[in-house]
């Protein structure tokens, strides 16, 4: 999804392989369709809690998924893997 312009990628509150995976390197990348293209991607994870709020906020307003599971707004800024990705260039 899309937050003050920037690429974010988040899920449910816990631990995540993938978020180990990007904090032990933190590229990636993105294979996307429509036009079908493959994108190397450089990511940072979330920690400023404004922003954190922000994203949470945006998660359940675009995925009603988000809202329907079991987790408050304020647990999923204290414990969901929020991460920005940005398009690089080539790593």
């Amino acid at each position: 999804m899309t937050v003050d312009g920037e690429m974010v990628i988040t899920g449910t509150p816990g631990a995540r392989n993938w978020l180990a995976n990007l904090r032990a390197c933190s590229w990636a990348v993105l294979h996307l369709r429509n036009p079908d293209r493959d994108v190397e991607v450089a990511a940072a994870e979330v920690t400023d809690q404004a922003k954190r709020c922000r994203i949470a906020a945006e998660a359940f307003r675009l995925q009603p998924w988000y809202a329907e599971q079991p987790y408050s707004v304020e647990e999923w800024v204290a414990g969901a893997p929020m991460v920005v990705l940005t398009a690089t260039k080539n790593r």
